[in-house]
């Protein structure tokens, strides 16, 4: 168990997954992606660049096998893709009227990966980036 400081403020990490280095990474409900890394036993966050509100942050985070982490704003319409080796964010618009992600799943059989999430209005949507 580790007991890590996230800044002056807090982080209220959600759900998660585990990248293929094995560090943790959580959505953070202050609008953050949250990634603990157990090689150096500290906490980094990261900040998207898109506008989240003090009513929105992230439930949920999960990384793919490429190391890069995807998330849902909840609310909002925004699906992002951080590549935490470059700090590169891309943002991915999502049908009106939100994305309400709820529970991400990644299909690292294909190329490039599939995301697959459940929106909280009882919908399955598939994200196929083309890139």
């Amino acid at each position: 168990m580790f007991d890590l400081e996230t800044g002056s403020e807090p982080s209220n990490s959600r759900r998660g997954g585990f990248d293929p280095f094995g560090n943790a990474w959580f959505g953070g409900g202050n609008g953050t992606l949250v990634e603990l890394d157990q090689k150096l036993g500290r906490i980094r966050e990261f900040k998207p660049p898109i506008p989240i509100n003090q009513f929105s942050g992230f439930y949920g985070a999960m990384p793919d096998k490429n190391g890069e982490v995807w998330a849902g704003v909840l609310p909002g319409r925004e699906f992002v893709r951080l590549n935490p080796k470059t700090e590169h964010w891309t943002e991915y618009m999502m049908p009106e009227p939100f994305s309400h992600d709820r529970r991400t799943w990644i299909d690292n059989s294909t190329n490039p990966v599939t995301v697959w999430y459940v929106d909280y209005q009882g919908y399955v949507v598939r994200i196929q980036p083309l890139q």
